[in-house]
């Protein structure tokens, strides 16, 4: 099988085609990357340097046509301007065949707010990615920019309670088709458990795990990344998701570096075969 995975590519942070390559690769799944830009690190560290890869994405499109690739999977996370958005899309229009996965985890913002590089043209190409694919894997902010609900809001009311009705209904409102799923990873429940919300074509499932009060970079890239993985081994959704959980929950308990920004150490879990990756 084969995976075209469509991000940025982080020296420090463990993220994005890091985790995409790591995790897929453990799985037996060849990756294809597509990097659409380069990092000295990740954006949370204090600093870093981009480095623009410009046609990147057009030029792969362009090649890859001339061999005629074909892909099982394509996934697509971050993607910094409206011109890469457009190549992506176009992209996805050339290989994105009847029997390939398409997983958009629509890389948008956190916390209530939207990145600061998100202009409305490249949110509305994101919005398009996300409606043509089979999977999206939203945080809750992102969920509510696909909706065009208040993020700010929602994640606000979402801390002080269980509003999962709330958070199910805006999911089905992105919702495009019976055959989409809508993945809404990182939901608080209370205090020490986080949740993972899957509305599907079967009905809507709450995936629980402990919540240790940390954030790990790439904990997103290494979710979608599994859980593409676990859909294309032949697991319906929800047991994809249940073992994607558990695979990040355990990669953050082997975890020992105190700064979240150097990522979870998800290479322990991979080496040993263990944590909902199918090896």
């Amino acid at each position: 099988m084969k995976v075209a995975a469509i991000n940025d590519l982080s020296g420090f942070g463990k993220c994005s085609l890091i985790a995409d390559i790591s995790v897929l690769s453990a799985m037996g799944i060849e990756v294809n990357p597509v990097p659409t830009a380069l990092f000295t690190a990740q954006t949370g560290f204090p600093s870093f340097y981009m480095h623009d890869t410009k046609d990147m994405v057009r030029h792969c499109t362009t090649e890859w046509k001339k061999i005629e690739a074909e892909f099982d999977g394509i996934l697509t996370g971050y993607i910094p301007y409206e011109r890469e958005a457009d190549y992506v899309l176009e992209f996805v229009n050339t290989f994105n065949k009847k029997d390939t996965v398409l997983l958009v985890d629509p890389v948008m913002g956190d916390g209530g707010e939207c990145y600061s590089n998100y202009s409305d043209g490249l949110l509305s190409r994101i919005k398009k990615m996300a409606e043509i694919a089979d999977i999206i894997t939203p945080n809750l902010t992102e969920l509510c920019i696909l909706a065009g609900a208040k993020a700010d809001q929602v994640v606000r009311d979402t801390a002080k309670g269980n509003h999962l009705k709330k958070i199910e209904n805006i999911a089905n409102k992105v919702r495009t088709g019976d055959r989409q799923s809508v993945v809404v990873t990182g939901i608080f429940t209370d205090n020490d458990k986080l949740c993972n919300l899957v509305v599907h074509e079967g009905g809507t499932e709450v995936i629980e795990c402990k919540y240790n009060g940390r954030s790990y970079s790439g904990t997103g890239d290494l979710f979608a990344a599994s859980l593409l993985g676990n859909v294309l081994k032949g697991k319906d959704i929800a047991s994809a998701v249940s073992d994607t959980t558990e695979f990040i929950g355990k990669a953050i308990l082997a975890t020992t570096e105190e700064d979240g920004n150097y990522g979870a150490d998800f290479e322990k879990i991979l080496a040993g075969g263990l944590g909902g990756v199918t090896l």
